[in-house]
């Protein structure tokens, strides 16, 4: 058994919110997470595009960024980034029987129990990130943000909070004020907050949590992101950044880009010594370039067929994934692949997906418990008659095929519902997508 075997086995997708572990972990071996600087990111929808905007402005300034995001879509290594480089098996292998050596010896592990997949994974992260000498750490909260593993970190150069939405109300609350609080709690005492909820009422929330926690609060409302042709023109606190070009055509990108642009205005003006950083125009404008967030509305050609890959997967995601279709494909009908979690609010997913209208085909994830059974969306869309044509499939290369075989020449396949999905059509489809 493999390293990465050997950490997929340690607890699968297997949940267990709380400090004490990752806690005990960081403390064994040295606290690496406090010898870091580091940009935290919560938020339901967003964090991982912003993550990657942050990280390719920072790393095309001259800093040494990493980034660690979550879930991957092919490689474990996917989570874990420094400069151009994912981590290497080896350093996997190492850091991984490093902190399970302490896991098994240290008896504080006896009372408080074993650690998680994340927290293993967010401890091998701060270490590795401290053994890399990088200057600036980009972090994705997993899930939540209070009790979230990464939310060991003492006090963040930034506390980024994308936007706030329903989603995993069975672990964050059943209310946007309770997720929102969970969220907050990633801004530290006498910090710096930055905000990109648009809803007045939920910024407040946040807004207050800063405010007790004595912290700067920066909203994105204050900023604005123009159309001006192809490109876009960032008005900023300090600051207007002219020709901007954003590579992803997604909508909602903006938004991630605006907030990340936002972000590092303010790291410039409170960190511009200790960080060796100042915002410089032009170096934005070529980083903006090379952004790339894999399965957020990524379109790729595959035998001479276009297909969009999104791994929305909640009813907000898929909210604005089609407000995104139905503007920049306003031509064209869709042939949807879809899979989702049985946690999720499937049903109004599902409801705002057929709006989309075209054919659906539910498949079937491989290997994965939390899977919704196909059979299972197929009675749900029936009932309450969301689509005309419904197509039922094992599993993504039956899916792909069937696909293939009912779209009309002008029909673009989607593909989303989850990022687990994308990951195995991304596996299927390796070295033979453009």
């Amino acid at each position: 058994m493999n390293s990465l075997d050997k950490i997929y086995g340690l607890n699968g997708f297997f949940m267990d919110f709380g400090l004490e572990r990752i806690a005990a972990l960081m403390k064994f071996a040295g606290n690496p997470q406090n010898k870091l600087k580091i940009i935290h990111v919560a938020g339901t929808n967003g964090k991982g595009s912003t993550c990657r905007f942050l990280y390719y402005i920072l790393k095309e300034h001259g800093l040494k960024t990493g980034l660690y995001t979550s879930p991957h879509l092919d490689s474990f290594n996917e989570r874990i980034v420094v400069g151009e480089d994912t981590i290497s098996d080896s350093d996997v292998a190492r850091l991984n029987d490093f902190f399970n050596k302490i896991a098994n010896k240290e008896n504080i592990f006896k009372k408080i129990g074993k650690p998680t997949f994340f927290e293993l994974t967010t401890a091998i992260c701060f270490k590795y990130f401290f053994e890399k000498k990088v200057e600036v750490a980009v972090i994705e909260t997993g899930l939540g943000g209070r009790l979230d593993a990464t939310n060991i970190v003492k006090k963040p150069l930034v506390s980024v909070i994308t936007n706030i939405s329903a989603d995993h109300k069975d672990i964050l609350g059943n209310s946007l004020k309770k997720i929102a609080l969970e969220k907050a709690g990633i801004i530290k005492k006498n910090s710096i907050a930055v905000c990109g909820e648009r809803n007045k009422k939920i910024r407040q929330i946040i807004y207050d949590y800063a405010l007790g926690a004595n912290s700067l609060f920066y909203s994105y409302d204050k900023v604005k992101l123009i159309k001006k042709g192809f490109f876009y023109e960032y008005k900023g606190l300090n600051i207007d950044i002219k020709n901007i070009k954003n590579p992803n055509f997604a909508l909602y990108q903006n938004d991630n880009l605006k907030l990340a642009t936002l972000a590092v205005e303010i790291i410039s003006k409170y960190y511009s010594k200790t960080l060796k950083f100042n915002l410089n125009e032009e170096l934005l404008r070529r980083a903006v370039l090379k952004f790339k967030s894999e399965g957020r509305f990524e379109i790729i050609k595959y035998k001479n067929n276009y297909i969009i890959l999104d791994g929305a997967h909640n009813p907000d995601g898929i909210k604005n994934l089609i407000f995104s279709l139905k503007k920049i494909f306003p031509n064209n009908n869709f042939v949807t692949i879809f899979a989702v979690m049985r946690d999720k609010d499937y049903n109004t997913i599902l409801k705002r997906l057929s709006t989309l209208g075209g054919k659906i085909i539910f498949t079937g994830l491989c290997k994965n418990e939390r899977a919704l059974e196909t059979k299972e969306l197929k009675k749900i869309s029936v009932i309450n008659k969301y689509f005309k044509d419904i197509f039922i499939s094992g599993g993504i290369k039956e899916s792909l095929e069937t696909a293939l075989k009912i779209k009309s020449s002008d029909d673009i396949i989607l593909i989303c519902g989850s990022l687990y999905l994308i990951g195995e059509f991304k596996k299927l489809t390796k070295g033979s997508i453009n």
